[in-house]
């Protein structure tokens, strides 16, 4: 249904982190379990949102429950990551149905305060760098590391830095995510360096694709602000991925992955 929205952006056939229509950038999670949603739904909600260029400016969060006091609960560390984000929450849904497990699930509105950054843009040449701590621990924690990545990242855009493509390492690990950059993008890279063994775990951070030229420049911005930020490889055109004179992926297998993956490149 993307040709029937006037001004989309970004929208399912770019399978993106968030979905764009003129300069406003949407992003919607879950449902989450409601144990995990309370300590970091809308944190992740809103990482989406700044990765692709957005500063998020209020949500909504929609709650499966078993009783009201579950909801109270609930509201509590909801609102703390809300306060603490400052991204007010200022609407959406309570329900409290039998036979559902308890849930929640969060929208978040935002503005670009950039040019859109695609998850699709790699050019050869590239650096790939992961900007960010892993998000984790306890609420207040993983505000306060989502706020220093967030501060950084929008600050490196606000300082004219040509970012080709980012993506927000989630769902499928820090390489599921690097895969999904080279297959859009129809491009290879010469890995450096392996940030974490365990490949599929949820992290929080930014994979972020640039010319070499601006790697010192980020790593000035990224020092003041005191977030982590290592490079991990270069972009080549070959499709393949390499690993010092190992091929982890080669040539003829990208290939197929990129000839079957459904995707359209947005408008420009």
């Amino acid at each position: 249904m993307d040709n029937l929205v006037p001004g989309l952006r970004y929208g399912i056939k770019q399978g993106d982190d968030a979905i764009i229509v003129d300069d406003i950038i949407i992003n919607i999670e879950g449902p989450y379990p409601l144990k995990i949603g309370r300590k970091t739904g809308l944190i992740h909600t809103c990482s989406d949102v700044v990765v692709m260029g957005g500063k998020p400016l209020f949500a909504l969060n929609a709650m499966q429950v078993s009783s009201l006091d579950e909801a109270k609960e609930a509201i509590e560390d909801i609102k703390k990551q809300s306060s603490g984000l400052n991204v007010p929450i200022i609407g959406g849904n309570t329900q409290l149905e039998t036979d559902l497990k308890p849930c929640v699930s969060f929208a978040v509105v935002g503005k670009l305060v950039a040019k859109p950054i695609p998850d699709s843009g790699c050019e050869v040449g590239d650096k790939i760098l992961m900007l960010g701590d892993v998000v984790e621990g306890e609420i207040g924690e993983r505000i306060r590391r989502a706020k220093v990545k967030f501060e950084t990242y929008l600050e490196i855009l606000d300082s004219k830095i040509k970012i080709n493509a980012s993506k927000d390492c989630s769902r499928g690990g820090w390489f599921g995510n690097l895969l999904e950059m080279l297959v859009k993008s129809k491009k290879g890279i010469k890995l450096s360096s392996i940030p974490y063994p365990n490949i599929g775990r949820y992290l929080g951070n930014y994979l972020i694709s640039t010319n070499e030229k601006y790697v010192d420049k980020i790593l000035e911005i990224a020092s003041k602000h005191r977030c982590p930020v290592l490079e991990i490889g270069e972009i080549i055109e070959k499709p393949e991925i390499t690993l010092g004179k190992r091929i982890i992926i080669e040539e003829k297998k990208l290939r197929e992955i990129i000839r079957k993956f459904p995707y359209k490149k947005p408008k420009k």
